[in-house]
């Protein structure tokens, strides 16, 4: 079987955003990535704050629930994502949120913010890594074809749960 990838889908979008906008770009994803990244991901929508009160939000909600069932979410206070140095850039998304692209910005903050949650989870061994877990964006910022919406895809590289099989010594 094959190992469990955690992605972080970063979604920006418009109050007037709707299911078919977030489809848009999650076609673009399913192009982008390869079968496999997609089946055997377990995915965390990164959103924020400001958008649980606009009508895109049970939109998205509803969205996420049909096409990424068990996936988690992250909501994120904008400050979060002020000077987050991004790939793609954006003169007036940098003029109103202080970065370059809402949705990588973040889809990097919640790669942080998962892998902060992992090193205090003691299933992870973070002191026997062989080298230190990185932050990667696997896919930069797509557009819906309604230019409602955006989205970025990031991950964690280098950073695996200890073994769950542990040698007990067994008696025979």
């Amino acid at each position: 079987m094959a190992d469990m990838m955690h992605l972080v889908a970063g979604w920006g979008f418009k109050s007037s955003a709707v299911q078919q906008s977030f489809s848009s770009c999650w076609l673009q994803v399913h192009q982008a990535l390869s079968v496999s990244q997609m089946a055997h991901a377990h995915w965390t929508h990164a959103l924020l704050e400001t958008r649980a009160q606009t009508p895109a939000w049970a939109e998205f909600v509803a969205w996420a629930e049909e096409q990424t069932p068990g996936s988690e979410l992250l909501v994120c206070e904008e400050a979060c994502i002020q000077a987050i140095r991004t790939q793609t850039e954006s003169a007036r998304v940098q003029q109103r949120f202080g970065c370059g692209s809402v949705s990588e910005a973040l889809s990097l903050i919640g790669v942080e913010t998962l892998m902060q949650k992992w090193l205090c989870a003691p299933e992870y061994v973070a002191d026997t890594l062989p080298v230190p877990p990185k932050t990667q964006l696997v896919l930069p910022r797509v557009v819906s074809s309604d230019r409602q919406a955006t989205l970025a895809i990031a991950c964690v590289t280098g950073f695996a749960p200890a073994s769950p099989s542990f040698e007990t010594g067994v008696i025979s």
